[in-house]
């Protein structure tokens, strides 16, 4: 039984290798996107207050 989960862990860190490497491949191969100049995020003012 051991033999089959170390058989699971070994196939999902050889796949999880896999894909990395073909993310990183498919991430120089896509087209340059212009940079983003300016980003503006807006977050409201929470204010919390005990009463007495």
């Amino acid at each position: 039984m051991d033999g089959f989960y170390r058989g699971i862990e070994t196939s999902l860190l050889a796949l999880s290798l896999v894909l990395g490497l073909g993310a990183l491949v498919m991430s120089d191969r896509a087209l340059p996107r212009p940079a983003v100049t300016q980003l503006a995020v807006t977050l409201p003012m929470i204010s919390v207050s005990t009463l007495p």
